[in-house]
């Protein structure tokens, strides 16, 4: 089994190629496992590719302080500022050797050592590698607010699909794959907000409207097709288990045609289907499959959560609707979540939705 590091390296490496494919005076092309080569215009180098998610300036320090020689690219969703100013300042010593970055907010920056100076490419990118066409907001952590990161959110959700019997920390850090502890400080938060009640229970709906508003997905890709059974078993969809669906994470739908198919009272119109998968490497590989298309021409959006309990809390929508009907259904939470994104018509929506479903508690 390959190593998460190395998954995350090879997208990251996926998406020079992809950012720079086509362009004359600019590329970046697999040279190594994880290596790349960059080429402005005539002059060419190679860069060994880091992959990260937030960047500071003392994780710039740190990774100077390693000593590793050669020229390096950091790719990340997002790079301070700071930070930035600091791999400039070390390009400018004697002892550079070139240090590059990706920010995926939307900058390309490119440095290459010369004996005269530094040759340098900066441009915009459009934001969000992964969202061809059109962007969606996607999810950063919060630095403030309730709410903070994936730990307040896999708290806070955790929370709302069983009001009546919150899970203890413990669990709720098993299935979202995360620490004891950074739950543990995620749910002191939430008490200290008031957004959890002395019981242990949740307070609603304020924890509801507290997290739709740092909802958003970390990628989302709209693609040219939709997926098939087929596609989705070869995928590793995990939905050839009926039984096992809530147990497991696997792709599941979300969107508009199966929330109305939940009873939202909602009109839909042209609406795409949103498949939420568990990874970026299974978004990479489904994106691949289905072919990434522009916002406007897509025919469903790839997309991947900010918490691992979407994809394990799964169901089955048992009403009649048109969406993949071969994949199970994200949770009317989640579906709720989503809705709540939608300024014009979102709250109103939420506002006469009443499921009345077995298992399915209202929070909103």
């Amino acid at each position: 089994m390959r190593a998460l590091s190395d998954e995350r390296v090879d997208g990251a490496i996926e998406e020079l190629e992809a950012l720079t494919r086509g362009n004359r005076s600019l590329t970046a092309a697999r040279s190594g496992p994880d290596q790349v080569t960059l080429a402005v215009g005539s002059t060419t180098w190679p860069a060994v590719v880091l992959s990260r998610s937030l960047v500071s300036a003392r994780d710039v320090e740190n990774l100077i302080a390693a000593g590793a020689s050669g020229s390096k690219i950091i790719v990340a969703k997002q790079i301070s500022a700071e930070a930035k100013d600091l791999i400039m300042l070390h390009n400018r010593s004697m002892r550079a050797h070139g240090w590059s970055w990706l920010d995926r907010r939307g900058e390309l920056q490119l440095n290459h050592p010369k004996v005269s100076g530094t040759l340098q490419f900066q441009g915009e990118v459009p934001g969000q590698l992964g969202a061809a066409g059109g962007q969606w907001p996607i999810a950063a952590p919060s630095s403030d607010g309730p709410i903070r990161g994936r730990a307040g959110i896999s708290s806070a959700a955790a929370l709302l699909l069983s009001p009546d019997d919150p899970p203890s920390t413990r669990t709720i850090a098993r299935q979202a794959g995360m620490s004891h502890g950074a739950v543990g400080e995620a749910m002191k938060l939430l008490r200290m907000s008031g957004l959890i009640r002395p019981t242990g229970r949740p307070e609603l709906p304020d924890l509801f409207w507290a997290l739709a508003a740092v909802w958003r997905p970390t990628r989302a890709t709209p693609v040219a097709s939709l997926p098939t059974k087929e596609d989705a078993d070869r995928l590793r969809a995990n939905i050839e288990d009926r039984a096992a669906v809530g147990t497991i994470p696997g792709w599941c739908v979300a969107g508009d045609e199966i929330t109305l198919a939940w009873g939202a009272p909602m009109f839909i119109a042209g609406s795409r289907p949103w498949i939420w998968v568990p990874a970026e490497a299974d978004a990479r590989r489904a994106e691949r499959t289905l072919v990434t298309a522009s916002r406007d021409g897509c025919r469903a959006v790839v997309a991947v959560p900010p918490t691992a309990l979407v994809n394990l809390h799964r169901v089955w929508c048992e009403a009649p609707h048109t969406t993949q009907t071969f994949l199970p259904s994200a949770h009317p939470l989640f579906l709720a979540l989503d809705l709540a994104q939608d300024p014009s018509r979102g709250r109103a929506i939420l506002d006469q939705w009443h499921p009345d479903q077995p298992g399915i508690t209202r929070v909103w």
